[in-house]
């Protein structure tokens, strides 16, 4: 099934060790990849329909040196709904209140999630643009703000009903981590942080000192389905929400 990948720091980093580790997972999810960063309120998204191992862009994005921001959200795709086509492929990408956002999905939804009376569009079939459609169709219609977060997990557990649901969302400012109330699939999270030490990846041969490739003055948080690497990871509870920003978790914590 789906995965997925998030980053929220303090400064802007490379995502390169954890994307290094989770474009592997694209050989059990071969439907699809995409990666987005963000500068502000403006999102860039990186995407194509095929496996994510096999493609030449993702491995430049790997390495691209330059390929750094505060705020990553990354998927791998098992196709349920919708074909293995580019207008399918996660992560999705609206803009709202002059501002982009992103999103993310792993699991399955039934197709009636509130499309009758959408504000905002989906361009391909699955249900994971839907939800983001219908997420923020309801944000604008009951005023939610981004910083509403006991209102933004009411509103996700209300479309958990729907089906399974694990997502990762962000307007630029937040990183925003639900998991599904049964437990669906897991998702999980490590914190980094100074004094770091030597990390090694579980699905590949390979290890770095992260004292060699990130600054003392650097925190943060990676979220990602199954642990990547033999850090400490620990499972988010179902059924709840947790907010990041600045590399710190700010709701739910």
């Amino acid at each position: 099934m789906c995965e997925l990948l998030g980053l929220n720091f303090n400064q802007p980093v490379r995502c390169s060790l954890s994307f290094r580790g989770f474009r592997h997972r694209g050989e059990r999810n071969p439907h699809g990849w995409g990666i987005a960063r963000f500068d502000g309120r403006a999102c860039q998204v990186f995407k194509e329909p095929i496996k994510a191992p096999n493609s030449k862009l993702a491995t430049f994005l790997r390495d691209y040196e330059s390929f750094a921001s505060k705020i990553f959200i990354g998927h791998v795709r098992y196709a349920s709904r919708g074909n293995p086509t580019l207008e399918n492929t996660h992560p999705f990408l609206r803009t709202f209140r002059s501002r982009e956002v992103a999103l993310a999905h792993n699991g399955t939804l039934d197709p009636d999630i509130a499309r009758s009376s959408l504000k905002f569009h989906p361009v391909g079939k699955t249900d994971s643009e839907y939800l983001l459609c219908a997420l923020l169709t309801v944000l604008s219609e009951q005023g939610i703000g981004f910083t509403d977060f006991q209102r933004i997990e009411a509103v996700l557990r209300e479309f958990n009903r729907f089906g399974n649901m694990n997502l990762l969302f962000s307007e630029g400012d937040h990183l925003y981590s639900y998991r599904d109330h049964n437990g669906y699939n897991g998702l999980c999270m490590t914190e980094r942080k100074a004094p770091f030490n030597r990390v090694s990846l579980r699905d590949e041969d390979w290890e770095v000192e992260l004292d060699e490739e990130k600054r003392p003055t650097q925190r943060g948080f990676v979220i990602a389905t199954r642990p990547l690497t033999d850090e400490e990871w620990n499972d988010q509870p179902p059924s709840s929400l947790r907010v990041f920003k600045d590399g710190q978790c700010v709701y739910g914590a």
